[in-house]
C-alpha cells in the first residue's frame, strides 16, 4: 500500500553524512570569516584611538552602571541622552559580572586624544582648557584610571558582532549566503567608516546593536518566523527608536492578518516588558527620552532643515516623526500593490526606503548616521544577486561627502539631501522593477563580483 511519506533507506546514509559534512565546513568558514572581520574592525577602532571620553559616552555609561548597581530610578532619570534603555539593559549584566574589566565608570583616553585637551602652559599664548581626570591620558602620572576598553568600551566593540550576525542572517534567509557574499559583507562592515564612527565619534553602540537586531528581524520575517521576528524588532526599538522604520516594512511583508498581529503583538510585548520598569520608576524622564526632547532639541548642522531655520525641539520633532510618517505612506502604497515573488528583495528595498528617509529629514548628519542606509543598500544588491557596484559607489560618495564637508553651507546642505534622496530612490526603483527584469544569472548562485 502506497504511503504519502518517503521511507528512509540505509543507502541514504552516506549522502546524509556528506551533506552534514559540507554544512559543518561551511559554518566553520563563516565563523573564520567573522573572526577575521571582527579583528579588522577592532583594529580600525584602535587606529582611530578608540571611543571618546566625551560626547554621549558619559550618559550612556551612567545608565548602564546604574542598572548594573541595581539603581533603576537613577538609570531612568538620566535625561541627557534621548534614547530608550535597551542597550543598557543588554550590557548591564556584563558590567555587573565583570566590573574590574568592563564595568569601570571612569574613562581615560589615548595620548593622541589627550594632547589637545591639556591646559596650555603659562606664557604659551594658547587658550587654557579645563580637563577633568576622567579625560586624561591612559596611564599618565597621578591617575589610576583603566583604559577605555575597560570602561565599557569593549562592550561597544561587541555591538559590531550583533550587526554582523544580523547581516549574515538576512543573507542566509534570502538564499544569497555564498561564501563570497559573506566575505564581501563582513569586509564591508569591518571597514565601513560609519560603523567605526558610531564608536569613536560620539560613542553610539546602541545604533549598531539596534540595526543588527533589526536585520535579524528582517531575516526572521523572510523565514516567516513571526514570533522571533516580533521579539527581535521589539528589542531593536527598545534599543533605538528608529528601528520602527524596519518594523513597518516587515508588517507589510507579513503574509496575512494573523501573521501581522503575531509579529506586531510580540514586538509590542518585547518593547513593553523592557520599558515598563523605567516608566514606573521615572515616567516623565522615560517619555522624554523616547520622544527625543530630553536633550533640549536636535543639534543644528548643514542640512536643508537647518537652512530653513528649523532648530531646537521643532527640528527634533521633524527629524524623528517625519521619517515615520513618510515610511507609513510608502508602506501603505506598497501594501496595495500586487505582491512580488522575490519577497526578500522587495523587503530589503522597502527597508532601505524607510530607513534612508531618516537622512532626508535630519537637522544634522554625523558620519555614523549613514550606517543603516549604507548596510541596507549593499544588502539590497547582495540579496538581488548582482554586483554591488552601485551600492559601493553610493557608500563611498556619502562617506567622503559627510566626512569632508564643503565650506559652502548651501552646497553642503543640498549635497547631503541629494545623497539621502538617492538612497531612497534606489529602494523605490527596486520596488518598481518588473519581475521579468532580473540580474544576469539570478537563477543560479552568482558570485559577489
Amino acid at each position: 500500500m502506497a504511503s504519502g511519506h518517503t521511507r528512509w533507506r540505509p543507502a541514504d546514509r552516506p549522502a546524509v553524512r556528506a551533506r552534514d559534512g559540507r554544512t559543518g565546513r561551511r559554518r566553520l568558514v563563516t565563523l573564520l570569516l567573522l573572526v577575521a572581520a571582527a579583528v579588522c574592525y577592532v583594529s580600525v577602532v584602535v587606529a582611530r584611538q578608540g571611543p571618546p571620553p566625551g560626547g554621549d559616552t558619559v550618559p550612556l555609561t551612567a545608565v548602564t552602571s546604574a542598572l548594573a548597581d541595581g539603581h533603576l530610578r537613577a538609570a531612568a532619570e538620566v535625561s541627557s541622552l534621548p534614547n530608550p534603555p535597551g542597550y543598557a539593559l543588554w550590557t548591564a549584566p556584563l558590567v555587573a559580572a565583570f566590573p574590574s574589566r568592563v564595568g569601570a565608570p571612569d574613562w581615560c583616553t589615548t595620548a593622541g586624544r589627550a594632547g589637545p585637551l591639556r591646559p596650555a602652559r603659562p606664557g604659551a599664548g594658547g587658550p587654557t582648557v579645563s580637563v577633568g581626570v576622567d579625560m586624561d591620558e591612559c596611564g599618565s602620572v597621578g591617575t589610576n584610571l583603566p583604559p577605555w576598553y575597560r570602561s565599557q568600551g569593549v562592550l561597544g566593540l561587541g555591538s559590531w558582532l550583533v550587526l554582523a550576525l544580523g547581516g549574515l542572517a538576512l543573507l542566509g534567509a534570502a538564499g544569497a549566503d555564498t561564501v563570497r557574499r559573506q566575505a564581501g559583507l563582513l569586509a564591508f562592515l569591518a571597514f565601513l567608516p560609519a560603523a567605526s564612527s558610531a564608536i569613536v565619534q560620539l560613542y553610539h553602540p546602541q545604533d549598531v546593536v539596534s540595526l543588527g537586531l533589526g536585520l535579524g528581524g528582517l531575516a526572521a520575517t523572510v523565514r516567516r518566523r513571526w514570533v522571533l521576528a516580533g521579539a527581535l524588532f521589539g528589542a531593536a526599538v527598545l534599543t533605538k527608536q528608529f528601528a520602527v522604520l524596519l518594523l513597518l516594512p516587515a508588517l507589510v511583508e507579513a503574509t496575512d492578518r494573523r501573521a501581522r498581529l503575531t509579529l506586531g503583538g510580540w514586538a509590542a510585548l518585547a518593547f513593553g516588558v523592557g520599558i515598563l520598569p523605567f516608566l514606573v520608576a521615572a515616567p516623565r524622564a522615560t517619555l522624554e527620552n523616547l520622544s527625543g526632547f530630553s536633550a533640549g532639541g536636535a543639534a543644528a548642522g548643514q542640512t536643508v532643515l537647518t537652512l530653513a531655520g528649523v532648530t531646537g525641539t521643532v527640528a527634533s520633532a521633524v527629524a524623528r516623526d517625519a521619517p515615520v510618517a513618510f515610511a507609513l505612506v510608502v508602506c501603505v502604497w506598497v501594501a496595495r500593490r500586487p505582491r512580488r515573488p522575490d519577497r526578500p528583495v522587495a523587503l530589503v528595498a522597502l527597508a532601505l526606503v524607510c530607513a534612508g528617509s531618516r537622512l532626508v529629514f535630519e537637522s544634522v548628519v554625523f558620519p555614523y548616521y549613514l550606517l543603516a542606509a549604507s548596510v541596507l543598500i549593499l544588502l539590497l544588491d547582495l540579496v538581488a544577486r548582482r554586483p554591488p557596484h552601485r551600492s559601493l559607489a553610493w557608500c563611498a560618495a556619502a562617506a567622503f561627502f559627510v566626512a569632508f564637508r564643503p565650506g559652502n553651507r548651501a552646497v553642503d546642505a543640498f549635497g547631503t539631501l541629494l545623497l539621502a534622496v538617492a538612497a531612497v530612490a534606489a529602494g523605490l526603483v527596486e520596488l518598481h522593477r518588473p519581475e521579468s527584469v532580473r540580474p544576469v544569472g539570478a537563477g543560479s548562485p552568482p558570485s559577489l563580483a
